[in-house]
């Protein structure tokens, strides 16, 4: 496949006019010169370039990223971590022969996994294109797996296309994994390299590869082995089933996603009890009960569970942390484990209400409020009072 890439790619003489022609494009649209009249670039780069301005100035030097360690665990076990094998030979030998790197990315735009080629290898580190980097719209503007998110389809990103001019000298080509049964889109495959080395083979190479990832996916799709909904109403779910625990025990497999590097029992004690007077070994006993439940599935020292783990609560923060206020309102089902008086989920509680509150408050967008009244009773009180605002509120202000 190598030796094909090789031989279908676009002539070194058009490569260059063509970024010449979009580095000035770009140009004009990060001064202002362009005035408000239509760029001449691609509809889909236009649109994701206007999206971009209003999040995040074009001069960053690299992507956010999220701790390695955690990320790594995700990935573990994840659902596409299983689907990925079975190509995971194929992609080493493209991004080899191709000199790509190669990544697999959530629906939320984080990079779970990374594979790089060693004419890819430090220019992705350089820029946080590694696992644990986010490469959604709102993190670094537009680029392919962002793109590929937002437009549920196959792109291809071309140099200066790219918002970040940390990236201009890139190509990359996305495609979404959608799971064949639901359609959900399920992460998204990318495949980068230089620009000089851009062939029309390599959108339908990465679209090709990421339909069979796909294909390796079960036919339900389970958010993780363990998950773990405290917003409102709690409950548990592991592998599938819905454990009936007491709330010490939701508290302290909250406390312990929360802390995926693990506590100390000393820690966890402080973090669970605060300055009540129970024993250490009260809480050891706690601890092997539901490592017992979790078929063993909660390490020591530090304590740490040591399965892939969904909760509602860190969800809705990512979500909020990273304005996705959609994806937030449809996670929120209320407040977080109200009836907890552990000092560290006490303060979760209150930093996630009081986002949740200044997002409903400065939301403009009646439709969506409407759905989340519709769709739950979590926060509805809060929810009303926005949309009596907006309807209130005077047209021409």
């Amino acid at each position: 496949m190598g030796q094909v890439l090789k031989s279908l790619e676009m002539g070194a003489e058009s490569l260059l006019k063509r970024r010449s022609v979009i580095d000035s494009q770009w140009n004009r649209f990060v001064s202002g010169a362009s005035g408000g009249v239509k760029i001449p670039v691609r509809d889909d780069i236009a649109s994701s370039w206007q999206r971009s301005a209003q999040y995040i100035q074009p001069r960053q030097g690299s992507a956010p990223a999220d701790d390695l360690y955690v990320t790594q665990q995700m990935w573990k076990g994840s659902i596409l971590s299983q689907a990925v094998q079975r190509e995971q030979e194929q992609i080493k030998q493209l991004a080899k022969e191709g000199e790509l790197v190669a990544a697999i990315a959530d629906p939320q735009g984080r990079l779970l996994w990374t594979l790089a080629s060693q004419h890819m290898r430090s220019r992705a580190e350089s820029v946080n294109f590694t696992a644990g980097g986010w490469w959604d719209e709102r993190s670094v503007g537009t680029n392919a797996v962002g793109l590929s998110l937002n437009l549920k389809r196959p792109v291809t990103v071309f140099s200066s296309e790219h918002y970040q001019p940390f990236v201009h000298d890139w190509v990359c080509y996305a495609a979404p994994i959608l799971h064949p049964q639901s359609g959900e889109l399920v992460g998204v495959l990318d495949m980068s390299t230089t620009w000089r080395r851009h062939t029309p083979l390599g959108q339908a190479a990465v679209t090709e590869i990421a339909r069979s990832i796909a294909q390796g996916l079960p036919q339900n799709l389970p958010k993780a082995e363990l998950e773990i909904y405290a917003l409102g109403q709690a409950r548990v779910i592991f592998r599938g089933k819905t454990l009936h625990l007491p709330l010490r025990q939701v508290e302290i497999l909250s406390l312990l996603a929360l802390n995926p590097q693990g506590l100390s029992l000393e820690g966890l004690h402080a973090a669970l009890y605060g300055e009540q007077s129970v024993s250490l070994s009260t809480l050891k006993a706690e601890l092997s009960h539901l490592r017992r439940i979790l078929d063993g599935q909660i390490g020591s020292r530090p304590y740490r569970l040591q399965i892939s783990v969904w909760a509602d609560f860190i969800q809705v923060w990512q979500a909020l942390h990273h304005n996705h206020t959609s994806s937030a309102f449809t996670l929120y089902q209320g407040s977080f484990l109200v009836q907890s008086n552990s000092p560290e989920l006490e303060e979760w509680r209150h930093c996630i209400d009081a986002v949740m509150d200044k997002a409903l408050s400065s939301c403009e967008d009646a439709t969506l409020l409407m759905d989340k009244l519709c769709r739950s009773t979590g926060g509805s009180e809060l929810v009303r009072e926005r949309l009596a605002e907006l309807v209130d509120k005077p047209k021409w202000s």
